[in-house]
């Protein structure tokens, strides 16, 4: 129980430093006046991993936003958390 209440508090963080975190990125660029649609793409394709990961309900949520958070800025890392975001790890639907 303290386990699942913890990893719903550090996933919700998770989740909060990421969208600050576009959000002052998004800031950046504009002001900057390069106002291209590729920097606006790139941070709206950015956390598709976390969020792929988050609707499939994917076990290892929190795992998959840290790697792109922390390795995203890389092509590959990137790439590795959105293919681990579409792995087959996901809960089971107990309906």
């Amino acid at each position: 129980m303290l386990r699942t209440i913890a990893t719903s508090v550090a996933e919700a963080v998770v989740i909060v430093v990421g969208a600050v975190l576009c959000l002052l990125l998004t800031t950046y660029v504009v002001e900057r006046d390069s106002f291209e649609i590729g920097p606006l793409l790139l941070l709206a394709l950015y956390p598709l991993p976390i969020g792929v990961a988050t609707l499939r309900k994917h076990n290892a949520v929190l795992d998959i936003a840290i790697t792109n958070l922390w390795l995203g800025w890389t092509i590959i890392g990137w790439v590795f958390a959105l293919i681990w975001a579409c792995d087959t790890d996901v809960e089971e639907d107990f309906e």
